[in-house]
C-alpha cells in the first residue's frame, strides 16, 4: 500500500511529508517536497497543504492537463495516510483550462477516479466542481503570484530565489506577496519540473 512504504530518503519520521504532483498538457509535470508538522487532524494538514499550492500555481505557463488551453484554474486531490507511522500526505494538482468545459470535468473525474483506485479508494469519489459567478475568469497559471494580470504572463519571469519555483513580473511585487509567500518558501525541500522548454 503506497501509504506503507520504508521511509524514503528526503523524509522525515517525526514530521508530515507532503509530496505534491502537478499535473499540465502532454508530459508537463512537477513535483514538490516538503514537511509540515505532524497533525493528527486530517483537515487541518489537508487545508495546509492546499494552500501552499497557490505558489505551486504560479510557476510555469501551464496548459490544460485535458485539452492543452492556457490554465486558469486547478483542482486538488489529497490522500490522508496521516494516521501511519511514517506520516504522509501525498497530493493530487491538475491544471484546467476551465472547470465548466464538460470534457475537461469528465476527464478529470477519470483521473481522480484513477489515482483513487491506485490508493485503494482512499481520497473517496471526485468532488463537483466548485460554483463560480456567472463571467468570473480565474488568472492564468503563468501569471506573476502578486498582481496575477494576464499581461504578466511574460517568458522574463523572475523566480523566487528561495524555493526556485513561484514566479513574479518585478521585485516589487516579490516583496508585496513575500508575507503570504514566505510560509510556502520556507518549507519547501525540492522542486522539479519536466516537459517544458529550457526558457520556460
Amino acid at each position: 500500500m503506497p501509504g506503507q512504504v520504508p521511509l524514503r530518503d528526503w523524509e522525515d519520521q517525526e514530521k508530515m511529508n507532503v509530496e505534491i504532483n502537478v499535473y499540465g498538457w502532454q508530459g508537463q509535470h512537477a513535483y514538490a517536497r516538503l514537511h509540515l508538522p505532524k497533525d493528527a487532524n486530517f483537515e487541518n494538514a489537508r487545508l495546509a497543504g492546499m494552500l501552499m499550492c497557490f505558489d505551486f500555481k504560479h510557476t510555469k505557463p501551464w496548459l490544460c492537463e485535458f485539452c492543452g488551453e492556457p490554465s486558469r484554474e486547478t483542482q486538488l486531490q489529497s490522500v490522508p495516510y496521516v494516521w501511519f507511522p511514517i506520516c504522509r500526505l501525498p497530493i493530487y494538482m491538475h491544471h484546467v483550462c476551465d472547470m465548466d468545459k464538460p470534457s475537461c470535468q469528465a476527464a478529470l473525474k477519470a483521473a481522480h477516479d484513477r489515482i483513487n483506485e491506485e490508493h485503494f479508494g482512499l481520497m473517496g469519489p471526485h468532488p463537483p466542481p466548485m460554483s463560480k459567478p456567472p463571467g468570473e475568469v480565474y488568472p492564468l497559471a503563468a501569471s506573476c503570484a502578486n498582481c496575477k494580470t494576464d499581461a504578466s504572463a511574460r517568458g522574463d519571469m523572475k523566480k523566487c530565489g528561495g524555493c526556485k519555483m513561484t514566479r513574479y513580473c518585478g521585485a516589487s511585487c516579490q516583496k508585496a506577496d513575500w508575507p503570504r509567500h514566505k510560509v510556502a518558501c520556507k518549507r519547501i525541500r525540492l522542486v522539479q519540473f519536466e516537459g517544458f522548454s529550457s526558457g520556460t
